[in-house]
C-alpha cells in the first residue's frame, strides 16, 4: 500500500459514502449505479439492492469489465472512494494480484480535496499518469442529463421492475458490444 492505514483510515472516516453501515437513504427505495468509460458512454448498469455505496456493486462491476477486455489491457478506475476500494481488495482480496495489477485507481476530482493530503497526492487523478482531463464523475454527468425523467418514472409498482430489465438489457446489447468491438479493433 502507498500510504499509511492510519490515514486511509481517517479518509474512510471523513466520507459518509465510505461508511458501508451508515444508512444515507430511503430503504425503500433504491437506484442504479453504472460503469462508464472514459468518455461517459454506459458500458453497465446494476441495480442498487441497498441504501448506500456498497463497494460490492463496484466489484461486480469491474468483474463484468474484466470478464470483456483482453488479458493484457489495463484501466484507470475513478471513483468517488477509490482510495478505499483499493485498500479492500488488497486487505480483503477482492480481485487478485493479476487483476489488481491491471488496474490504476484514483478518485474523482470533485471528492479528491476532501480527502487527506497523502490520499490526494497519491490518488488525485491530475498526478496520476494515464488519467488525463478525466474527471471520474461521468455516472453524475448520466443522472442528471435522465433527472427529467424522474417525475414520469417514480417508483410505483412492479412495472419499474420490468422497465429496468428492459433498459438494462437494451444498453448491453447495442452500446457494450459497439464499444468493446470498437476497442479491441483499435488495440489489435
Amino acid at each position: 500500500m502507498h500510504i499509511p492505514v492510519s490515514v486511509l483510515n481517517r479518509c474512510g472516516d471523513s466520507f459518509i459514502a465510505a461508511d458501508e453501515k451508515r444508512e444515507k437513504a430511503s430503504t425503500r427505495f433504491f437506484t442504479d449505479t453504472a460503469l462508464v468509460c472514459r468518455h461517459d458512454h454506459v458500458l453497465w448498469i446494476a441495480n442498487l439492492t441497498s441504501a448506500g455505496e456498497k463497494q460490492h456493486y463496484a466489484l461486480a462491476l469491474l468483474d463484468r469489465l474484466f470478464k470483456h477486455i483482453p488479458t493484457q489491457m489495463t484501466i484507470g478506475l475513478l471513483y468517488d472512494i477509490g482510495c478505499q476500494l483499493e485498500r479492500s481488495c488488497r486487505k480483503w482480496s477482492f480481485l487478485d494480484n493479476s487483476t489488481l495489477s491491471r488496474i490504476a485507481f484514483a478518485v474523482a476530482v470533485f471528492h479528491a480535496y476532501g480527502y487527506q493530503w497523502p490520499c490526494q497526492i497519491v490518488y488525485h487523478p491530475r498526478k496520476r499518469d494515464g488519467f488525463g482531463l478525466s474527471d471520474g464523475e461521468g455516472c453524475e454527468r448520466l443522472w442528471s442529463f435522465l433527472k427529467p425523467l424522474i417525475p414520469s418514472l417514480r417508483v410505483s409498482g412492479v412495472h419499474m421492475l420490468f422497465s429496468n430489465q428492459f433498459i438494462n438489457l437494451t444498453l448491453r446489447r447495442s452500446l457494450i458490444s459497439d464499444y468493446l468491438s470498437l476497442i479491441l479493433k483499435f488495440t489489435t
